[in-house]
């Protein structure tokens, strides 16, 4: 059915409502916390607006998610929609599911409620329980109680969830993750006790790093042990540095435990290990050990360390692996002792050539860098110019109270002059007190201005702090474009720091294992020979004499091409079996044949036959595995607003595929 519209009247389009929820726990995400908060909302939807009047353009969803933390991935979603101009109307569950702090919540909701969506209209937004609606004559009042309510609220759980936690610390049992070397947990009190077969190995350590006549390194002690048949708790041979790492943490006595980590509620808790050594043992250990140890790399030979984070969410750290004696990332929770953990180990040469690749990408590409800092700011330079309009007008009403309270007090205070022969006591004591009164309510309006103006100042502090960090990377990079591709380690480091670079592994690198691997590919990796790219007629001649065949397998030339084949693309040789070059034979009668053009000599002549016409590389015996790579103008924490995405979401500078990589294990 047409409408027709009055002279005058105009047609409003239908809200455009953006719906978010949230819930802190994942035990939550299944259960009645999403459908109790997406019923809410739809009911006031319904009841408020009028069915027909809206439409949902997004449903946001932050599941098993602190309400404190900044990066939540839909928030920030909904938060670039409502910059964008898509969103008219938010609408929440509750006021604690936009954060736990108030700071949070005010600069939020600001900033939200700042964005114009059509002339004289700004973005409404409004909690599902009716008590926050931003175009409410209460709203500022009942904004501040609510969001020092939820505040309040989040503090109380945080305590109660933690105290158990805290609790089994306290009472000297072990609360989550691998016990050190030297311990295991009682299966009776679920206390840590000294593990009898472990305590046995440090003692001996200890005897022969400390007892010894003559000076010792920890790799002498390490050959010592395994001589002895002593063994880590995997199962593998000691080396100096497991060594050191293991017995060091079960001498020093304690163990740290942090919970809520990196957050204003932070909380350090300390857990007393048994002594397995005297103390005057164990300090004599720990100085024989401090001196016992090579010169540690400088802090930029492994600029990606922690910074690199493996599969399962940890830090991965740069080291020697002593047993190859090659650079490696490996998962911290390795080497903190988990030692059925299965992060795999990357080979730290190929990871930094790949990253640096992305990163040095970016910086020879002014414009592209001046852009991705364009959009990681978003919307902060309107911001910063909303926030400081604020200031004015707080200030400009301070300032207006002021002179009230002056001609209000001045006027009272002239009511109160009474002549010497009146004797209206009551009258003068009634304005005394209305003068009292009136100074009391007019300290107690300013101190709320006084405490939002505080609250507006360091947001604005933030806002700068922001922009300033941009600069300071723009003129970096600057000073850093002629030298791309001749950075030192350092400057390397230097520059990783600055952009604050974060690589996260999204998959597994193809790894051929000692054993898996035939001895043709193996002369290739170890020579670096390259493989011809094709067979033709021409060149099978000149090898035909070369290549010997058996009784049975007159024309291998088939079986040529397959091996050079399988080098060039890195194919399993299971994959060749039945293959009609190969006559329908098995890929073991293949591998009979390599193994013989190898042991005699006959492949390596062969190629050098062929070293004239056009070659490709040898497929790599390591591959890299795939990882995201993402950066940051602003390390700083700050919280997420609209018109402000998640820096990581902005800052990514790319994904490194599953690349190549020539280094051996």
């Amino acid at each position: 059915m047409n409408k027709t519209l009055l002279p005058g009247q105009k047609l409003r389009r239908r809200w455009r409502v953006a719906l978010y929820r949230r819930v802190s726990t994942t035990k939550q995400v299944d259960g009645f916390g999403l459908d109790a908060q997406d019923s809410l909302c739809r009911t006031w939807l319904n009841l408020m607006l009028g069915v027909g009047n809206y439409v949902i353009v997004d449903v946001y969803t932050d599941g098993g998610i602190s309400g404190k933390l900044a990066e939540r991935d839909d928030l920030a979603r909904m938060n670039a929609a409502i910059a964008a101009g898509k969103v008219d109307l938010v609408i929440f569950g509750k006021l604690d599911r936009i954060g736990r702090t108030m700071k949070n919540i005010h600069r939020w909701v600001y900033d939200t409620t700042d964005i114009e969506v059509e002339q004289g209209r700004k973005v409404r937004v409004v909690t599902a329980d009716s008590r926050i609606d931003s175009e409410s004559d209460m709203f500022g009042v009942t904004l501040a109680l609510l969001a020092y309510m939820a505040e309040m609220e989040h503090a109380l759980i945080l305590e109660r969830t933690m105290s158990g936690r805290i609790q089994k610390v306290m009472a000297g049992g072990w609360p989550h993750g691998g016990i050190p070397y030297g311990y295991m947990i009682d299966p009776e009190t679920g206390e840590v006790v000294i593990n009898p077969l472990e305590a046995v190995v440090i003692e001996k350590a200890v005897e022969f790093l400390v007892d010894s006549a003559e000076y010792v390194t920890r790799g002498d002690v390490a050959k010592k042990l395994n001589a002895l048949g002593y063994r880590t708790r995997k199962g593998h041979l000691w080396d100096g540095s497991n060594l050191a790492q293991r017995v060091k943490k079960a001498l020093t006595g304690f163990v740290e435990f942090t919970f809520a980590a990196g957050t204003e509620d932070e909380q350090v808790h300390i857990l007393t290990l048994p002594e397995i050594i005297p103390a005057d043992r164990a300090l004599a250990t720990l100085e024989a050990f401090a001196r016992s140890a090579k010169t540690k790399s400088a802090s930029n030979d492994y600029p990606l360390s922690t910074r690199l984070i493996s599969l399962c969410g940890a830090g991965m750290v740069g080291g020697i692996d002593n047993r190859s004696g090659t650079r490696k990332y490996r998962c911290q929770k390795v080497r903190d002792g988990e030692y059925e953990h299965e992060c795999q180990s990357l080979y730290a040469d190929d990871v930094e050539a790949a990253v640096m690749a992305e990163v040095s990408s970016l910086v020879a590409d002014r414009d592209r860098l001046h852009e991705l800092i364009k959009e990681a700011l978003g919307t902060t330079p309107a911001r910063l110019e909303s926030y400081r309009r604020r200031l004015a007008e707080i200030d400009e009403t301070m300032e207006k109270k002021r002179k009230t309270r002056k001609k209000a007090i001045a006027r009272l205070v002239a009511a109160v002059e009474i002549d010497d022969d009146d004797e209206d006591d009551d009258f003068a004591e009634e304005m005394r007190q209305e003068i009292a009164e009136l100074k009391e309510r007019y300290k107690e309006e300013e101190g709320d201005l006084l405490q939002e103006r505080e609250r507006v100042e360091s947001w604005i502090a933030d806002v700068e702090s922001e922009e300033e960090r941009a600069l300071q990377v723009l003129a970096a990079a600057d000073k850093l474009r002629t030298k791309i591709g001749k950075l030192t380690k350092r400057e390397q480091a230097d520059l990783i720091e600055m952009l604050d670079i974060r690589v996260q592994v999204e998959g597994t690198a193809k790894v051929h294992r000692s054993g898996n691997f035939d001895p043709i590919s193996k002369w290739h990796w170890d020579t670096g020979t390259p493989v011809p790219a094709e067979l033709t007629d021409e060149m099978w001649d000149k090898v035909s004499s070369i290549i010997s065949n058996t009784q049975k397998w007159k024309d291998v030339r088939g079986a040529f091409e397959v091996v050079l084949e399988k080098v060039a693309t890195g194919r399993n040789w299971a994959e060749y079996g039945k293959d009609e070059r190969l006559g329908g034979r098995a890929y073991a009668t293949l591998m009979r044949r390599v193994r013989h053009w190898d042991e005699s000599g006959e492949y390596r002549q062969a190629l050098k036959v062929l070293s004239s016409h056009r070659s490709v590389s040898a497929a790599p015996q390591f591959s890299l595995p795939p990882m995201r790579v993402t950066g940051a103008i602003d390390s700083g924490p700050s919280g997420v607003s609209a018109g402000q995405g998640v820096d990581s979401k902005n800052g990514e500078l790319g994904d490194v595929g599953a690349r190549s990589s020539p280094t051996p294990p």
